[in-house]
């Protein structure tokens, strides 16, 4: 353990103890005693070397993370995915019950939220921590990084941001417009269309009206253009969403 919180202050977070098995503090102060410091560091993981690691998440460690706890917040994300687009490759640690996806920090301030991204997803921003590999859950589980994501920490799309700071879910961000309007290439064509798709639902336009202005965006903003057949597909499956959420809601 000590190597380990060694490490990760050398990598610039700011780390504390938590009680060993436990995602509780173990110093007086918890969070605010959060440091890079190597003597502190060591001395606390001398005094209790079974001790877990807690990162402090915020601008001090220069992270924010996403906590997708179980099998219904997957299920959640898949959807919001689906229609807004796919996470970036980033670092991501294994929990006892789902896995810990780190961001760099934005240039916006990003704050702790219990459901506000979707249900079953929770932000630790300002104010926040998780509990680090290899330390031990209360369950007996050892966190762990996990194999299969990316080794360097990705930018957050701008769809998650805006989501969590209040904005309209899905709205599309100005420098998003900038670059739609400028024109995609090949790899960001369908996530372009599904993005523009979604806009427009959400703004009750018609969805044949959609279909149509996407097919007219389709010809002269992508290169190269998609065939006709996904615009449909595209703009049907967005539709069908738009459709669930406005009965659900």
């Amino acid at each position: 353990m000590i190597r380990t919180a060694l490490a990760l202050a050398a990598r610039g977070f700011h780390i504390f103890p938590c009680r060993p098995h436990e995602k509780r503090p173990a110093t007086a102060n918890g969070l605010k005693d959060a440091t890079a410091d190597s003597d502190i560091i060591k001395a606390w993981w001398q005094e209790q070397p079974d001790n877990n690691i807690a990162i402090a998440t915020g601008a001090a460690s220069g992270i924010f993370v996403v906590d997708i706890d179980g099998l219904d917040a997957e299920a959640t994300l898949r959807r919001l995915e689906a229609e807004l687009g796919a996470l970036p490759a980033t670092v991501e640690a294994i929990t006892a019950r789902g896995r810990h996806i780190y961001f760099k920090w934005p240039q916006e301030p990003v704050r702790n939220s219990a459901g506000k991204i979707g249900e079953h997803i929770d932000i630790r921003g300002d104010g926040g921590y998780v509990i680090a590999p290899p330390s031990i859950h209360p369950s007996g589980r050892r966190y762990s990084w996990s194999v299969d994501s990316a080794n360097s920490f990705a930018d957050a799309p701008s769809w998650l941001l805006a989501r969590q700071n209040g904005s309209a879910a899905g709205a599309i961000p100005t420098p998003e417009w900038r670059t739609l309007i400028e024109g995609v290439s090949e790899g960001a064509r369908d996530c372009s269309l599904a993005k523009l798709a979604g806009h427009l639902l959400r703004h009750h336009v018609n969805p044949f009206v959609t279909l149509g202005l996407l097919q007219s965006w389709n010809t002269t903003n992508c290169t190269p253009p998609l065939p006709a057949a996904d615009i449909e597909r595209i703009v049907n499956s967005i539709a069908g969403k738009e459709l669930r959420r406005r009965g659900s809601g």
